[in-house]
């Protein structure tokens, strides 16, 4: 992947680090209260799109720096 990808991909993770969106597709997490898609059966960090627990540990820092640690070395980024 050339870099200029790989910056606009880790500034993308920001984004959505700081807006508490799902790293992977970036909907509004279970968490936001006021989804329609809310359902009380699931953690705050479940995405109701793609069905994945983003942060099972609530670690949403760890979590990022994983994710860019991914796109940085050049590994699949899936859930």
């Amino acid at each position: 992947m050339k870099a200029i990808y790989k910056i606009k991909l880790i500034s993308e993770i920001l984004d959505r680090y700081d807006e508490g969106t799902c790293l992977y597709c970036g909907s509004t997490l279970n968490g936001d209260l006021e989804a329609d898609e809310y359902d009380d059966g699931y953690s705050d960090d479940w995405c109701p799109d793609c069905c994945e627990n983003v942060d099972p540990d609530d670690n949403w820092e760890e979590e990022c720096l994983e994710a860019i640690d991914k796109v940085i070395h050049d590994r699949p980024f899936k859930p």
